[in-house]
């Protein structure tokens, strides 16, 4: 029999609706839910807020709303507060009704800005903990890998560095200076004839590296830029921080770099670090090893890295902090131009084992940023200046983490959590089905 029409007008009163009731048990939400602890948030964040004024939005509701915006890849918060409205899933995780006040956008931003890098670095090896807690990392191999980052910017945007430098040396407002206060009266006060003078020309400055904002509080940890080249002579009015590169077939690039390491077991990311475009891989090798090892206290055993990484320094390092280095060794078209990868590979080093984990990283280091690429916007940059695309990065690496608690079961043995490594590439390239891309 035929169904009755459908109502034309909608109900304006809903009685005895219950989310929790239209969320599926096996949704990817409630697993998150069941699998991230986020009693640590408070805590963290506890110093960033004061004791007077208006109550400000649950830090945990924060940071979900940061994680919504990486896996449903919503490209602004404008539209990710423009769709929690009616995303009863989101409402859910949030722990929010259908009578709850929506935030505004700009809650997002303001959070971003108080807690700072450091809070962001801590939400990060919280949830690095939690999947150590769980069995997900092994701690004996290591891929290092990179990806470039599109930034905010436009090539256009570059203007010479020294001019770029005297114009922000020239910004200074006068009043805060007593001496400029001075010289600015004096000048005030000269005839009209001797004020008609043309000015004496800025000093000249030489080309040098930005200097990092007061919020990037991990630059002191990068280490120096390279010295010389189109960098050092040029730089972006929009994104000072940005670096220009030149890539294989797509042109001139103004953007950052996301380096990363990667365990071996289930794809977990140990550490991440942001750096102009034009940094060179070998030399964020050993800021990522000391920075991994701060976070889970593991020294590796191998570590495994493309030619980016294969330089005779990095090698000697790794020979000094006893790491087997399984890098292609860099090569010239003077020297060993003609040897293949393994021919130059140390004697020591097992050759079979040097393939089997170079076929391994591309599944875990390369398939992590071919899911992060596709499924999470990290092919662009957010925001500007270094410290922002430092907290994207952070961000991007806790999700996928959080990712893989909700794929592998808790406190599983080491057995099974070993074969679970199996498992962790097709569920890479497989993505949730209740999953959508916000355009």
């Amino acid at each position: 029999m035929m169904g009755q029409r459908q109502q034309a007008n909608p109900k304006l009163f809903y009685v005895g609706v219950n989310i929790e009731e239209r969320i599926p048990p096996e949704h990817l939400y409630r697993k998150l839910a069941r699998a991230l602890n986020f009693d640590g948030v408070r805590p963290l964040v506890a110093h960033c807020y004061g004791d007077r004024g208006h109550e400000s939005i649950d830090p945990v509701v924060l940071l979900k709303l940061y994680l919504i915006t990486h896996l449903e890849n919503v490209r602004s918060e404008r539209e990710l507060v423009r769709h929690l409205a009616f995303r009863l899933d989101w409402l859910w995780f949030c722990g929010m009704d259908l009578d709850s006040v929506m935030p505004h956008h700009s809650v997002l931003s303001k959070a971003r800005a108080r807690w700072g890098l450091k809070v962001f670095e801590q939400l990060f090896a919280q949830v690095l903990g939690q999947c150590q807690a769980a069995g997900l990392i092994e701690g004996k191999t290591v891929f290092a890998d990179s990806t470039l980052l599109k930034a905010h910017a436009d090539v256009r945007s570059r203007v010479a560095r020294e001019l770029w430098n005297q114009l922000e040396a020239t910004q200074d407002p006068l009043p805060e200076d007593p001496a400029g206060a001075a010289v600015a009266s004096a000048t005030a006060a000269r005839p009209e004839a001797e004020s008609s003078r043309p000015a004496p020309p800025l000093p000249a400055v030489s080309p040098t590296h930005t200097p990092a904002p007061p919020e990037d509080t991990q630059a002191h940890e990068l280490p120096r830029p390279p010295e010389g080249g189109f960098n050092a002579q040029w730089v972006s009015r929009t994104d000072p921080d940005a670096g220009t590169t030149l890539r294989r077939g797509r042109g001139v690039t103004l953007g950052y770099r996301d380096h990363t390491l990667t365990d071996n077991r289930c794809g977990v990311i140990l550490a991440t670090v942001a750096t102009a475009a034009h940094y060179d891989d070998a030399r964020l090798l050993p800021v990522l090893l000391d920075k991994a090892q701060a976070y889970v206290q593991v020294q590796p055993q191998e570590v495994v890295g493309d030619s980016q990484y294969g330089s005779q320094e990095n090698r000697t390092r790794m020979r000094r902090r006893k790491i087997r280095p399984y890098l292609k060794r860099r090569t010239t078209r003077g020297e060993n131009g003609s040897k293949s990868w393994l021919e130059l590979l140390d004697p020591e080093l097992d050759q079979g084992r040097a393939v089997r984990l170079m076929r391994r990283r591309q599944h875990v280091a390369e398939g992590r940023f071919a899911e992060a690429h596709a499924r999470m916007g990290h092919r662009r940059c957010r925001q500007r200046r270094r410290w922002r695309v430092q907290i994207q990065c952070y961000m991007v690496a806790l999700t996928q983490n959080a990712l893989k608690l909700t794929r592998h079961p808790r406190s599983k043995p080491r057995h099974a959590a070993t074969r679970a490594v199996y498992r962790c590439p097709t569920t890479l390239r497989h993505p949730p089905k209740h999953s959508t891309t916000l355009r």
